[in-house]
């Protein structure tokens, strides 16, 4: 499963509009190059935990229950199976008086291992599971705490089974706002922006779209192949999730950046060229609709949040003139009927007073009741 980007406004400018205007000589420089892309923002951050490094001797004397039963291969979403995991060992994030246990790949224990080579991060227990201490277990400790609450892993696990099964997966906060725009010169595609509004969005109903499964990641793609849309799959455990997130941490600094994240997608191709093609295709189609903008002469930029927040303001200027219309009709029919109510009243009104009156006799009042 993923993380959407959807359209945003948070770059100004339109797809009609040169942003700047350069030279004839720099313009047929741009057109010579290839197609850059380029990416900002982080989709998560882990958070800072601290807890009290032990030393060789206190590890050693340590006494931890440790539940063996969790020793297994890993099989995930996308069908893949690993080697059997190592069983690591280190405190609760939640609770410091208590420890769990989990599976982290030999390839995630060799990268933290060169990450964090300090004297007693990793301590080989007799019962032959590792002891994260120190900054390894503070590090490890930290992404999964922002899986648990961050992303809202714990509160989304409804039926508390530790799976993230059906409908609960709408209720994570894996999703985000983003921006795509490109520059381009005639046919030309030049550069590709790409960048993170707001993290830890709630999935909702683009929970299921947003699988790590594959037939429903190729379908998804078929569906909105007219501009990239970055989904960084996601696990349906926390435990998973982890394993999956410090791969996706590349340099284990404590962030996913959205480049980290598209390569994550990317499933080890190129990234980079999968979006060039996906806007190089929609480049193509949108200049055969708008064939005016197909200028050698300038160097413009197609913003989807800007043509996105476009067309939803022309669908709610529309819905508030139906809105008006609806109003003025009801009010209409409703002064209309207020005034035939006001007739009536007054012509019974009339008819009382005469009867009451000395000066009509029986045949005048009943030519007034008509």
């Amino acid at each position: 499963m993923g993380i959407s980007i959807s359209s945003s406004t948070a770059q100004a400018g339109t797809y009609i509009t040169p942003r700047i205007k350069p030279t004839a000589k720099e313009l047929a420089e741009l057109k010579k190059e290839p197609t850059k892309v380029t990416t900002e923002g982080n989709i998560y951050t882990s958070t800072a935990i601290h807890f009290k490094e032990l030393s060789l001797e206190e590890l050693k004397y340590e006494k931890i229950s440790v539940d063996k039963s969790k020793f297994t291969y890993v099989s995930y979403s996308d069908g893949t199976k690993n080697e059997p995991n190592r069983l690591v060992v280190m405190h609760d994030p939640e609770n410091n008086n208590k420890f769990v246990t989990i599976q982290l790949s030999k390839k995630s224990i060799d990268q933290l291992k060169q990450k964090f080579d300090g004297t007693n991060n990793f301590f080989e227990r007799s019962d032959g599971t590792l002891r994260l201490n120190g900054d390894a277990e503070a590090f490890v400790a930290g992404w999964m705490q922002n899986i648990r609450v961050d992303r809202n892993y714990t509160k989304s696990d409804a039926d508390g089974n530790g799976l993230i099964e059906g409908d609960e997966a709408k209720n994570l906060t894996v999703g985000m706002e983003g921006y795509t725009n490109y520059d381009y010169i005639g046919k030309k595609v030049v550069k590709i922006n790409m960048g993170v509004v707001a993290k830890y969005k709630i999935l909702g109903d683009s929970a299921p779209s947003a699988s790590k499964n594959n037939d429903e990641k190729e379908e998804l793609q078929s569906q909105h192949s007219s501009k990239p849309s970055p989904k960084p799959s996601f696990e349906n455990s926390v435990e998973k999730e982890l394993q999956h997130t410090l791969q996706m941490d590349t340099n284990l600094d404590g962030t996913v950046t959205l480049e980290e994240s598209l390569k994550d997608q990317a499933e080890g191709t190129d990234y980079r060229q999968k979006i060039i093609t996906s806007i190089e295709k929609f480049h193509t189609d949108f200049l055969d609709i708008h064939t005016n903008l197909n200028d050698d002469s300038k160097l413009q930029n197609y913003d989807f949040g800007f043509a996105a927040a476009k067309k939803e303001q022309e669908a709610t200027l529309q819905q508030k003139l139906q809105d008006a219309l609806k109003i003025s009709t009801f009010e209409l029919l409703n002064f209309t009927n207020q005034k035939e109510k006001n007739i009536s009243d007054t012509l019974k009104q009339l008819q009382i007073q005469t009867t009451k009156s000395p000066y009509f006799d029986k045949q005048d009042i009943e030519k007034i009741s008509g």
